[in-house]
């Protein structure tokens, strides 16, 4: 009787530490849990998402699927994703980006930029904070950070592997 007991308990811890396993995963395994000292607070998806992006650039982007992660406390360090149809969608995107802040803009300071392997990386300054965004892929990455953490948080943000976002906000 004892024995069963046991048995039964045991059953059932190993079966709620596994569903407690695939919850915590799934989570946000996609993005960086951690950016230097930051942890990830919050992530918004899907249309709330897309409506913050396209609010920020005036206009409706086409059919991009957004994500927005924060980072540490306040709204000041965050992650803008986009994820594009194809490869070429988000190139065009980042080169017209790159194109209109290069010819100047009242918000950021003038473009500089740096290579990433066979990718290119802009990075400028405005609002008090840092701004990198670059592409991997259909991916499209803009993190704006506090200038006194820029440092910590880049290497781990340029050293992640965004590649496991392709196809994970499509819903075809």
């Amino acid at each position: 009787m004892i024995n069963k007991r046991i048995i039964n308990i045991s059953v059932l811890l190993i079966l709620a530490a596994i569903f407690s396993l695939i919850n915590c995963s799934g989570k946000n395994i996609d993005l960086p849990e951690r950016l230097g000292n930051l942890s990830l607070s919050s992530v918004i998806k899907g249309d709330e998402a897309s409506n913050i992006v396209h609010k920020m650039h005036g206009k409706t982007l086409g059919e991009i699927e957004n994500v927005i992660a924060h980072y540490g406390d306040g709204e000041k360090n965050i992650l803008y994703i986009s994820v594009f149809k194809d490869a070429q969608d988000a190139k065009m995107d980042l080169m017209n980006m790159a194109m209109k802040m290069a010819k100047k803009t009242t918000v950021f300071t003038p473009l500089s930029f740096d290579n990433m392997g066979e990718r290119v990386r802009f990075r400028t300054e405005g609002m008090g904070l840092i701004h990198y965004f670059y592409r991997d892929d259909n991916i499209l990455i803009w993190w704006q950070v506090e200038p006194d953490k820029e440092k910590s948080t880049s290497k781990n943000l340029f050293d992640f592997d965004f590649s496991l976002l392709k196809g994970q906000y499509r819903e075809k």
